[in-house]
């Protein structure tokens, strides 16, 4: 095998990403080096490429849904054999603590990074990881879905979770995107009627086709009387909102519609990061008694549970363009436009060979 490989890095905020022939990652005895077949791009690989959010130290190997193929393991490990396809679960800990013994290593209390955001990831021929990091992909399961589960799918089953610690008959999803399109597929097939709010007609329209019972523009002046209205007509009392919202945007205009879509002792989960401040008062928070919870990505069993429900096509998530390592700014330049009706995808020369193409 070479000692260097072709790999997309980012060398300055709000630059292009440079294609270069970098060393391969040198893996430690209880780490495990992975060919790469595939990546998704995520809008937070634009927020990084932005100087958004994360800022790791340049220059940096973006992609952080990778799948690929075990080519090499350090002699501690024994976890996973050379030749198996895998995901990574991306939050590196060094150390245990209460919330890695319990899964979740995105609240690790020692973590040293996420792969592909502070950690070299996917955009590159390999990546490296923890044995402990990675998950076998089933067999059978296109490793360009499995991938998604690092993030995408992941992301959308934790917050799932987190809104429907008490029974929901009645959701709101605000951000339609392809997060919210899982969501809005994990809530109907749970048995919750799902309305959806977006700014843009053709994901409203995606959201019908996956269940949702009504949408909304984020645009529409009478938004919030819609929902509300459609939520009365779902329950089996006079209602006064839905049980859960679930926020995929995070900005103080959807905080605010967040907090008059939902019920009294109603719960608002909030998934998306912005430096805003949420637009709920305090008054409204003590008085209708509402429960607003964070959700970051999601625990090692979430990912575990996310590949089976990929792979009985539970959860179906829609695939875009494809591109190879080469044209990785066209990737990015394609989710950017906003015109992507899925997820954008990197994909390897390694791909073709393990499909036999």
């Amino acid at each position: 095998m070479s000692t260097t490989m072709r790999a997309a890095l980012l060398t300055g905020v709000g630059r292009p990403l440079e294609i270069r022939e970098v060393p391969v990652p040198r893996i430690g005895p209880d780490e495990v080096l992975v060919r790469t077949l595939s990546s998704g791009v995520c809008r937070t690989d634009l927020h990084i490429q932005d100087g958004l959010a994360y800022v790791p130290e340049l220059p940096h190997i973006m992609g952080h849904e990778p799948a690929g193929v075990v080519v090499e393991r350090g002699p501690a490990v024994s976890e996973v054999e050379v030749g198996e396809v895998v995901v990574p679960h991306l939050f590196v800990a060094d150390g245990d603590c209460r919330f890695t013994r319990a899964g979740a290593d995105a609240q690790a209390l020692h973590l040293r990074g996420i792969l592909g955001v502070t950690l070299p990831g996917g955009f590159a021929e390999y990546f490296g990881a923890p044995a402990r990091n990675l998950l076998k992909v089933p067999a059978g399961l296109d490793p360009r879905v499995a991938g998604l589960s690092s993030c995408a799918i992941v992301t959308a089953l934790h917050a799932y979770r987190r809104g429907t610690v008490t029974p929901a008959r009645t959701a709101v999803v605000i951000g339609a995107g392809g997060i919210g399109q899982i969501i809005i597929q994990l809530l109907t097939g749970a048995g919750v009627s799902a309305a959806a709010v977006d700014v843009r007609e053709d994901n409203l329209a995606l959201a019908i086709r996956n269940g949702a019972g009504h949408t909304a523009s984020a645009f529409a002046a009478d938004r919030v009387p819609a929902v509300r209205a459609w939520a009365e007509s779902r329950a089996d009392d006079a209602g006064d909102g839905v049980d859960l919202v679930i926020d995929l945007v995070g900005s103080s205009a959807t905080m605010a519609d967040a907090a008059q879509y939902v019920r009294r002792r109603g719960r608002i989960v909030v998934v998306g990061e912005e430096p805003d401040f949420p637009g709920i008062s305090s008054t409204t928070l003590a008085q209708r008694e509402l429960e607003i919870v964070g959700s970051r990505n999601g625990d090692r069993g979430d990912q575990h549970d996310a590949l089976r429900l990929l792979a009985e096509g539970v959860i179906t998530p829609p695939l875009d363009e494809e591109y190879p390592l080469e044209r990785a700014n066209e990737a990015l330049a394609r989710l950017r436009s906003g015109q992507a009706h899925g997820r954008v995808l990197i994909t390897h020369e390694a791909l073709r060979a393990h499909r036999g193409d």
